[in-house]
């Protein structure tokens, strides 16, 4: 089940081929577009083992089949790069390739994972409690040794990049948000941007500000400045928010995903009241966004959502195993599927 989705649209778009009034509420108005909606394609109710491309059931495209828990993943330049987490292993495909290649092994809980258009970077999160996690750099196409670009971290797991740097977040010791060059050796010097806020766990930036997730007993979004040196200032973006858990922005707001409530929520930048994008998802994990639209993947589902620009919500996918990290291109959304043995890296068009 996809749950109650969407929020109250001011200016509901008018019915006709594209738009539909499917629940049949006057308040909600044409709620569905049925021309690319997986559980409403072509019309209501017809639910796609797949994807819907203008209005016509269609298959996903599977790329790599047999892995062991992917989870995080991040597309650039025609690839594809994901974190298999308890197997230890960082993989990348590239489009027109036949098999895909180990970036890493031997990793040691490798969690989030980024890229730009040389090198993929990824949070080795370690032992609970050892203080012995890693950031990693390699270069993408696998074609030299990983690099640690900061060593001793305390069970680091979010990831982010601008030009320079890279960002990530320590989940213990307090939690803390830190950034280092994107060429540093190992140790430093790094630069702490939020110290002892809590359990911090996924991340995202933009030009000017960093933003992440807190998952302690009141659950917070936040953000400061990129260029704070633990000062701040800091500004709660959001709290009391249950189990938060990934993180995304756009060019106006921030979302995130909360899988003790099951909702996707979303606020402006510049603050104010939290929105409800969808609520009733089981336990909703990656989420990403762009001009778009808003997309997020849920495991204990077999859908992968999305959220118009117009407020509109529908189904990318149906009929998926376990989706749960998700990325995006110019044309494309990728997510991961699987906890178990037999996952798989898959796309289909926006």
């Amino acid at each position: 089940m996809s749950g109650d989705v969407g929020p109250i649209i001011d200016e509901p778009p008018v019915c006709g081929d594209v738009y539909v009034d499917c629940d049949a509420d006057e308040e909600n108005g044409c709620e569905v577009r049925v021309t690319n909606d997986a559980l409403h394609c072509g019309t209501c109710p017809v639910e796609c083992d797949g994807t819907c491309l203008d209005g016509t059931c269609a298959r996903t495209s599977v790329h790599v089949t047999g892995q062991q828990d992917p989870l995080y993943i991040a597309v650039s330049n025609g690839s594809v790069f994901w974190t298999n987490g308890e197997q230890g292993v960082v993989r990348q495909w590239t489009q027109g390739e036949a098999a895909a290649i180990d970036i890493a092994t031997a990793q040691v809980q490798p969690a989030d994972i980024k890229v730009d258009a040389t090198h993929v970077f990824w949070a080795n999160q370690g032992k609970p409690g050892m203080n012995d996690g890693q950031v990693m750099r390699s270069r993408v196409g696998g074609r030299e040794e990983p690099v640690a670009i900061a060593i001793g971290q305390s069970a680091p797991f979010g990831v982010a990049l601008d030009d320079e740097f890279v960002y990530w977040t320590n989940r213990e010791a307090g939690g803390s948000v830190v950034r280092a060059s994107k060429d540093s050796n190992g140790h430093g010097p790094f630069t702490i941007i939020s110290n002892g806020g809590g359990t911090t766990h996924a991340l995202a930036v933009d030009a000017t500000h960093v933003y992440w997730t807190v998952r302690d007993t009141i659950g917070r979004v936040m953000s400061a400045p990129k260029d704070s040196t633990g000062d701040g200032p800091f500004t709660t973006l959001a709290t009391e928010q249950g189990q938060v858990r990934e993180i995304a922005v756009d060019a106006t707001h921030v979302y995130w995903t909360t899988s003790r409530t099951g909702n996707v929520m979303r606020v402006a930048k510049s603050g104010g009241d939290p929105t409800v994008i969808a609520t009733g998802q089981g336990n909703p994990r990656g989420i990403a966004a762009d001009a778009t639209g808003v997309y997020w993947a849920d495991p204990t589902s077999p859908n992968v959502m999305r959220m118009l620009p117009n407020g509109i919500v529908g189904a990318v996918a149906a009929g998926e195993p376990s989706p749960y990290g998700i990325a995006l291109d110019a044309t494309r959304v990728y997510w991961t599927n699987g906890l178990g043995t037999n996952g798989t890296i898959v796309s289909t068009a926006k």
